[in-house]
């Protein structure tokens, strides 16, 4: 591809409030894949608000992939070139195009006086970077630990129920709320939570003073197996019913200090302090229910 351009032209820029338009005068010359586009005044080149330089990110990147340079200059410098340049790493991080090579700064001055005499609306660079330039990061910054503890109840608790693989019948998922502190679960029409094919009480769920919610199976007086302290993610297997339990991050104490979906059972967890008992409480990890009075 080549270019061979010697082009002269005029434009006369529109105003508002009545006075003498202004004529600005300029050329495009070219040969080979270099294009130099030059006016006598900077108030010919606007790019209103910043939503645009995606776009002129995209033209500079085309020009680049065909290895054309197009070149914008005013009498002080030039503006900016686009496409096929070498672009420095401080461009790049204030362009962010590896494709947009920025004039001089005196150049940019004119054009942002052209600005400010109303010649031109919008700037061709982005608003200013706050002082001081340098990052201000807390380098001894530490994280305070904050603890899952919330509303007593909340981030609703709740069980997630499908039909397993071999009987299911086409419809998503549905949702059970854990409002009662006593979950019957079972096909017994007295039962909190009714799933058919189930026992008249299969298992029950107990919401407990800590705020835990912990399944049984069997029913309140005669339970079997042992407990389960339910976190995010835990899955329950009820005969031909699938049931996953949820609460939200923030109020489920699967993980001390910040909370995690599910906990983390990798290894014992630091014992958190609960404003509401007065006391340290473990993880289930170390052991469900086991609590210490308050130091």
């Amino acid at each position: 591809m080549r270019f061979d351009i010697d082009l002269e032209f005029s434009v006369e820029l529109p105003v508002e409030d009545g006075s003498e338009p202004t004529v600005v005068h300029g050329s495009i010359k070219a040969a080979g894949r270099e294009i130099q586009i030059h006016t006598d005044s900077a108030a010919l080149f606007r790019l209103g608000s910043r939503r645009n330089l995606p776009a002129i990110r995209d033209v500079a990147r085309y020009l680049a992939k065909n290895g054309i340079t197009v070149t914008v200059s005013v009498p002080e410098g030039t503006i900016v070139s686009l496409g096929a340049v070498e672009v420095s790493a401080f461009h790049r991080l204030i362009t962010n195009s590896a494709h947009i090579l920025p004039g001089r700064s005196n150049t940019w001055s004119t054009l942002l006086k052209a600005q400010t005499r109303g010649d031109v609306q919008g700037s061709l660079i982005p608003p200013g970077t706050p002082l001081p330039l340098a990052p201000t990061f807390q380098r001894r910054f530490r994280l305070k630990p904050t603890t899952t503890h919330y509303t007593f109840g909340g981030g609703r608790p709740r069980l997630i129920f499908v039909r397993d693989s071999e009987t299911w019948d086409g419809h998503p998922p549905s949702e059970f709320n854990l409002v009662a502190e006593t979950t019957l679960i079972g096909s017994d029409g007295d039962a909190t939570f009714v799933l058919p094919e189930l026992a008249a009480v299969q298992a029950h769920i107990v919401h407990r003073e800590d705020d835990e919610y912990v399944f049984f199976a069997g029913g309140p007086d005669s339970p079997t197996g042992r407990p389960q302290v339910l976190r995010t993610g835990a899955r329950l297997v009820l005969g031909p019913w699938r049931l996953v339990f949820f609460r939200e991050e923030y109020a489920d104490h699967g993980r001390p200090f910040g909370g995690r979906s599910a906990g983390e059972f990798a290894r014992p967890q630091r014992p958190q302090f609960d404003p509401r008992r007065g006391q340290l409480e473990y993880d289930a990890v170390a052991g469900v229910g086991d609590s210490r009075q308050p130091q």
